[in-house]
């Protein structure tokens, strides 16, 4: 009987860690920062699938957002997230930190923006705010705003933070946009 006991137990345990690790895998959002040498910082909260597609915003010729530029996940680079002071701040650990080359005509142009990290999403930049559809037909939506001196991406769900990422640029920031 306590044999049963335990084999049911881990049933339901392994069972709810695989629907845990299912509705987490399906989309994400992460940072983007081009460097102004040639590479792209992607700052993501969990590791991105060898499978995925990265569809990142880019600055068009007014700087402005545009979207979306697509990079496969193989084009990524790991970085130590030692070396960039990022944080995962609803989860208070350290993110996932890749680095990709960008195309020349952004080689020099500074720019922090969205990504979208899945398999099958269909994403779009609009008024500030970075939304993407995942395959089941949902929309979720991030936004950036800046703080003393960093930027921050946050994702709410029906009121509840879902996402909240943090990038340190190093520098103050005259005038910050979080509240």
């Amino acid at each position: 009987m306590t044999a049963d006991i335990s084999a049911l137990a881990l049933t339901l345990a392994l069972s709810l860690s695989a629907s845990a690790c299912a509705a987490t895998a399906g989309a994400d959002f992460a940072i983007v920062k081009l460097d102004g040498s040639g590479e792209a910082l992607l700052v993501a909260a969990s590791p991105i699938a060898p499978g995925a597609t990265v569809a990142l915003e880019y600055p068009g010729a007014d700087q402005r957002p545009r979207c979306c530029h697509r990079l496969r996940a193989a084009e990524l680079v790991a970085v130590d997230s030692a070396e960039v002071l990022a944080s995962d701040e609803l989860f208070a650990t350290a993110p996932r930190v890749y680095k990709a080359k960008v195309p020349s005509a952004w080689a020099d142009m500074p720019f922090i923006g969205m990504a979208a990290v899945g398999s099958d999403i269909r994403p779009q930049s609009r008024a500030g705010r970075f939304e993407l559809t995942d395959s089941r037909g949902a929309t979720r939506a991030a936004s950036l705003c800046t703080s003393a001196e960093g930027v921050h991406l946050m994702e709410t769900e029906q009121g509840r933070l879902r996402t909240h990422l943090y990038l340190s640029l190093g520098y103050e920031i005259e005038s910050p946009t979080c509240r």
